[in-house]
């Protein structure tokens, strides 16, 4: 066999991960780390192996030959996945993995072929559970050591960021040149490669502000790792502080928490379907495919708009009756302006009124 004609192997594929990113490199690593268990439990094989022989049998039986085993093989290694618990939704999307990765090593699938010949799971959808705001205080006050952590918490609740998004976030990114902090989160920071502005609460850029000044222009200001594996390490803290407070309640149908990191986000996004409406929150939180009036305002109007949210999203009851009173101080000056131009309103009014009378008095039209 020449190089031209070199069959391709799992090593080929693996190393190839590398150029992905880090959070897409693991989750299909270990999709591909599923595979391998499976082959090896329930054909005492490899991957390569498996298609290897599939390859074989459809050189020398023929496509219906080589179809029977390949779906065959799939149907059983989704079956396998239930047994081991393996939630429905997981199942497919590591499916999408799967085909992607027997295709580079030669076994490859047609899309009406699956839709007939597999059956996958059905999705149980579960309610999906609200983060209350008392349960949001106590996450941040369970991080009093940690003032990264609590900013980390306050911006994705108060800001919309996915946790990703947050701790890639550099000094750099930040401006500070309105009322509150905004914060420019590049495209390659984001799912979508899309980038975005939003903003971070009164209390979270206050807790930012503590520590800010100690930061260099590239440093992160939500996180004190300098490794690769930030997400990781907060998907554990949260996951011990769940513990810890009590609020470790899980899905059945998967056996995740109810609360993740993207719970923050998730209360952010309801908060500002509530006060606006449901285009700006897709917008403010990088979601695709919401109308585009909103992407004609400057930052200015962008700031409004955040601000009368606002209050729905501080977590301490004493920020909220700050901002709760400085509303009603602005509203008090705005009524007293009000006042005072009615005021010169009037006074103009009984200025060009007596400069009338006094006019039709001196052409004799009215008496004196």
């Amino acid at each position: 066999m020449n190089s031209l004609t070199k069959r391709k192997t799992t090593q080929d594929y693996e190393e190839k991960l590398v150029n992905f990113p880090k959070n897409t490199r693991e989750n299909i690593q270990a999709t591909i780390n599923n595979f391998k268990k499976f082959t090896s439990e329930q054909y005492k094989s490899t991957p390569d192996q498996i298609c290897g022989e599939l390859i074989d049998i459809k050189k020398s039986k023929g496509d219906e030959d080589y179809e029977d085993a390949l779906y065959s093989m799939l149907q059983n290694w989704i079956d396998w996945n239930g047994t081991i618990h393996t939630g429905a939704y997981t199942i497919r999307t590591r499916f999408s993995i799967i085909r992607s990765y027997l295709y580079h090593l030669g076994a490859k699938t047609n899309p009406q072929d699956i839709k007939q010949l597999l059956k996958f799971p059905k999705k149980i959808r579960e309610e999906r559970y609200p983060l209350k705001k008392q349960e949001l205080r106590d996450l941040v006050l369970a991080q009093t050591r940690n003032p990264k952590r609590q900013a980390l918490y306050l911006a994705c609740s108060s800001s919309g960021m996915r946790m990703g998004e947050a701790l890639k976030i550099c000094k750099k990114d930040l401006d500070f040149s309105l009322e509150r902090i905004i914060v420019r989160i590049k495209a390659e920071y984001t799912k979508t490669k899309s980038a975005r502005t939003t903003f971070l609460s009164k209390e979270c850029g206050e807790k930012v502000k503590m520590y800010l000044k100690d930061l260099d222009e590239y440093d992160s200001v939500f996180s004190d790792s300098k490794k690769d594996n930030k997400m990781r390490n907060e998907q554990m803290a949260l996951a011990t502080a769940l513990e810890a407070l009590g609020y470790n309640q899980k899905y059945e149908s998967n056996r995740f928490y109810k609360i993740t990191s993207h719970s923050f986000r998730a209360f952010y996004f309801t908060a500002a379907v509530r006060k606006h409406d449901e285009n700006y929150a897709h917008m403010m939180v990088g979601h695709g495919g919401y109308l585009m009036q909103y992407d004609r305002l400057n930052d200015e109007e962008k700031l409004k708009m955040y601000l009368e949210l606002e209050p729905e999203l501080v977590v301490f009851d004493q920020t909220r009756n700050e901002l709760e009173i400085k509303k009603l101080k602005q509203d008090n000056e705005s009524i007293e302006q009000l006042r005072i131009e009615i005021r010169k309103l009037r006074e103009n009014q009984a200025k060009q009124d007596k400069k009338i009378l006094d006019s039709m008095r001196r052409e004799g039209i009215i008496p004196n």
